[in-house]
C-alpha cells in the first residue's frame, strides 16, 4: 500500500513530490481502503471527438481511501487515485485518432453517512474531484498511413454522487454517478503543418457510470505490510 500511495504522485513535479514524501508516513497510518472500478460514459459535445461503442466510452481506475476527521453524522474521506478512459474517435473524417485519457493523480474528497447511523447497510455519499489529465499515447492518422503524434495536457473538476453497499466487513459494492469537466485548451501536434480541419482542442468532458469494490484494511494488515 505504501508504494501504491507513492506512485500515484510520480508524474507530478519535484518539488510536489518532496513535499508528499514528507507526509506520507503520516497519511499511510489513515489509509481505511482500497477501491477498483470500472466505468462507462457520454461526452456532453461530440464537436470534435465521439465514443466509439455506440457513442459511449469506457474504462476504470482505482483509489486508496484515506480517513479524515468527521463529525456527527458524517464522514469525510480523502482519496487518492488514478484512471484511464478509452473508446475515442475524431469526427473529422480525414483523421484516424487513436488516444485514450489518463488522471495521475487524482485527489478526491468524499462526505458519506449523510446523518444515517453507522450500522446502515447502504450508505449514500457526495464527493468532489480534481485531477491531472493528459492524453496518453496519442496518435493520428492520415489516410495515407502517416503518424501524426499529438500530446495536451490539461486539469479536471468533477462531482459525484453514489451509494455504497456494505456486502461484508472487510468489502462492499458502490455505485457512483458523476460529472467530469476536462477540457484540452490547445493540443500539441508533432506535424509541420496541421492539416484542415483536425482539432487545435479538444472538450473531452461527459458523465460517467462507476461500478466498483471496495476492500478495507483492518491495522493488523496495515501493520504487517509495513
Amino acid at each position: 500500500m505504501r508504494l501504491l500511495l507513492a506512485a500515484l504522485v510520480l508524474a507530478t513535479a519535484t518539488p510536489a513530490r518532496a513535499q508528499f514524501f514528507t507526509v506520507l508516513d503520516d497519511l499511510f497510518d489513515n489509509v481505511n481502503a482500497i477501491v477498483f472500478y470500472g466505468q462507462m460514459g457520454r461526452l456532453v459535445s461530440e464537436d470534435d471527438i465521439q465514443g466509439t461503442a455506440e457513442g459511449s466510452l469506457y474504462g476504470g481506475g482505482a483509489e486508496v481511501l484515506i480517513n479524515l476527521p468527521g463529525t456527527d453524522g458524517t464522514a469525510f474521506e480523502l482519496a487518492l487515485g488514478t484512471n484511464v478512459v478509452q473508446g475515442f474517435r475524431a469526427t473529422e473524417p480525414s483523421l484516424d485518432l487513436r488516444t485514450s485519457l489518463r488522471s495521475l493523480p487524482t485527489i478526491s474528497v468524499y462526505a458519506s453517512q449523510l446523518g444515517l447511523p453507522e450500522t446502515s447497510p447502504i450508505m449514500p455519499y457526495v464527493g468532489a474531484n480534481f485531477g491531472v489529465l493528459t492524453l496518453w499515447n496519442a496518435r493520428g492518422y492520415l489516410p495515407d498511413g502517416t503518424t501524426v503524434p499529438v500530446s495536451g495536457e490539461t486539469f479536471e473538476l468533477g462531482a459525484a454522487v453514489g451509494a455504497y453497499v456494505n456486502t461484508g466487513p472487510l468489502s462492499g459494492l458502490y455505485v457512483e454517478a458523476s460529472y467530469r469537466h476536462r477540457e484540452f485548451e490547445s493540443l500539441t501536434w508533432d506535424a509541420p503543418q496541421l492539416p484542415a480541419g483536425w482539432p487545435r482542442s479538444l472538450n473531452a468532458s461527459g458523465g460517467f457510470v462507476s461500478v466498483g469494490w471496495q476492500f478495507y484494511l483492518t491495522r493488523e494488515e496495515k501493520k504487517e505490510d509495513e
